[in-house]
């Protein structure tokens, strides 16, 4: 019976440890024999388990890549690593260099901790000892050496049991391997931080008052003059000393100062080049406020500089960074991105609702959410309706639109009174002749300016305002013609489908009785061109038409 609950026990011990070999990587959970988090890379993997679990590694790698202390301080994580522009692809090359260095150079160990009588040592697979049951605490071999605690202070044991270092260091974390092929390990000796070599001895001297390990790539190590040196972690430590450095969340950089200039810090610990400036403050969503020559600016979580330093004012109020040459008018810098151009006019911020109002190049007035979605565009004004701070128009003329922003909802004034849409529609969009807005996550209706449902443009995937008095309308239907049409824009609509395009007047009445491929654009003798299929000869064919209110009459 205790035979078979030993061999129940080590099976179990087993799988937990086979389990945490292919996806416990990255197990921030897990704690040091002292109760404090692990701050070390912790995985081996098997070669037949490798091609399993990469791509999960792959996007653990993007997305956690971390720094570690090696007092178990709470760990730097970089947080979202999706990159969307072509500079990520070199980056996403390199993490897969780090993934290959990292994994499959990680040897597996057969050993398992075990306990008697509150001692540890190590058991092979069969359950025979191989290490006696003599330390106060274990970590599984990890790099082909294990952390041991005996009499409160900490060393490392190889796979036959015997001491690679002496048991006399404060705190240890298990060895990790850099992204240059060495073998560390993190520990404390005399209050003072330092880094040991897989074979026992001193890579990084014991003479530092903190130090992390970043991207697995370099150290940042602070001295007890508090500056702070990047330790490039390669065949030898390679060194440059800074003031100060800054891990930049959602971005693989750091921000480092010396001698009252910034500078910015690669993944691998580099300098990097032409990037100079007097200050720079970390933003959210990635973004970076930098300064230089008394002029602001802003970079993106790439170092690309999307809003040059041309700029006298930056400040971060209402939720928001806000940028330009005076109050007035300003740009907005949220969620990662630029929402209001630093060089617009008039810019005036919503109270409690997250959006701004500002007066673009052209004269016009946008209303914009901080996460950079429109509420209304290219209007004549925009400002608060009637008493409630929750109600906002925007004028093009005529009447008015009006958003709700407390119940997020659409709706056209005539007169004084607000005529709302359905209480589902969304994605309002109006041009100042005709709106449009979706139902049920998918169905287009569209309104006339007066506020009139146009019943007969129901289901149009498209239309297009000519002028102010006739619109161009897209129908997807069933081909007749052909099986499979292609229209001369070069859209294929496989399935027997094809796009109709018909003109309308802005009251929503079709005034066309022909179904064209495409249609242009008013020319200056009031002629509208278009393309149409000829069913006879199996061509397009161009011609034009005229329009004298709602009659058409097609020129030869």
């Amino acid at each position: 019976m205790k035979k078979t609950l030993f061999l129940l026990a080590l099976n179990i011990m087993a799988i937990t440890v086979a389990k945490a070999q292919i996806f416990g990587s990255w197990n921030l959970s897990r704690e040091t024999m002292d109760g404090r988090p692990l701050h070390v890379f912790t995985a081996s993997y098997s070669e037949d388990s490798l091609d399993a679990v990469r791509p999960l590694l792959e996007k653990e790698l993007r997305d956690k890549q971390s720094s570690l202390s090696a007092d178990g301080a709470p760990m730097l994580d970089y947080g979202d690593r999706k990159k969307t522009k072509p500079v990520a692809k070199p980056v996403a090359l390199e993490a897969a260099k780090e993934l290959r260095i990292i994994t499959e150079k990680s040897p597996k160990s057969t050993l398992l901790p075990q306990q008697n009588k509150g001692r540890w040592g190590f058991v092979n697979e069969k359950g025979k000892t191989k290490i006696k049951m003599k330390y106060d605490k274990v970590e599984p071999f990890l790099q082909g050496l294990s952390c041991v605690k005996s009499d409160g202070l900490y060393g490392y044991i190889n796979e036959e049991g015997n001491l690679v270092t002496g048991i006399i260091y404060e705190t240890a974390s298990s060895y990790f391997r850099t992204t240059t092929d060495q073998v560390l390990a993190c520990c404390r000796k005399d209050g003072k931080y330092g880094l040991l070599k897989n074979d026992g001895s001193v890579y990084l001297d014991f003479q530092y008052t903190d130090l992390r390990i970043v991207n697995y790539s370099y150290a940042l190590a602070t001295d007890v003059f508090g500056k702070v040196n990047v330790v490039v972690l390669d065949a030898r430590p390679l060194s440059t000393v800074y003031d100060e450095v800054s891990i930049l969340e959602g971005s693989d950089y750091a921000i480092a100062k010396r001698g009252g200039k910034t500078y910015f810090i690669d993944r691998k610990g580099r300098e990097a080049k032409d990037l100079c400036f007097d200050d720079a403050e970390d933003m959210e969503g990635g973004l970076v406020l930098v300064s230089k020559n008394g002029k602001y600016g802003v970079l993106d979580k790439y170092l690309n500089m999307i809003v040059p330093c041309n700029y006298t004012n930056a400040g971060f109020d209402k939720g928001c960074y806000q940028i330009g040459n005076n109050w007035d008018g300003f740009g907005i810098v949220s969620r990662g991105k630029v929402v209001v151009p630093a060089d617009s006019k008039k810019t005036v911020l919503v109270p409690f609702q997250e959006s701004a109002v500002y007066q673009n190049d052209k004269g016009k007035y946008n209303l914009v959410r901080y996460d950079g979605t429109f509420i209304f565009e290219n209007m004549n004004g925009v400002g608060n309706y009637g008493e409630r701070e929750s109600l906002y128009y925007a004028d093009y003329g005529k009447n008015k639109l009006v958003y709700d922003y407390e119940n997020d909802r659409y709706g056209m004034v005539f007169g004084k009174e607000a005529n709302w849409l359905p209480e589902d529609a969304k994605d309002f969009t109006f041009d100042g002749v005709i709106g449009r807005y979706i139902t049920n996550g998918i169905e287009p209706h569209y309104i006339s300016k007066d506020g009139k449902v146009l019943t007969e443009l129901e289901g149009a995937v498209e239309v297009r305002t000519l002028n102010n008095k006739y619109l161009a309308v897209c129908f997807r239907r069933k081909s007749t013609a052909m099986t499979n049409s292609t229209s001369p824009m070069g859209i294929s609509m496989g399935g027997g489908q094809t796009e109709d395009w018909e003109v309308a007047n802005t009251n929503g009445k079709i005034l066309t009785d022909k179904r064209f491929a495409s249609i242009g654009e008013f020319n200056s003798k009031g002629e509208l061109p278009y393309v149409v299929y000829d069913k006879k000869s199996w061509q397009y064919v161009k011609g034009k038409m005229k329009f004298n209110g709602d009659k058409v009459t097609y020129l030869k």
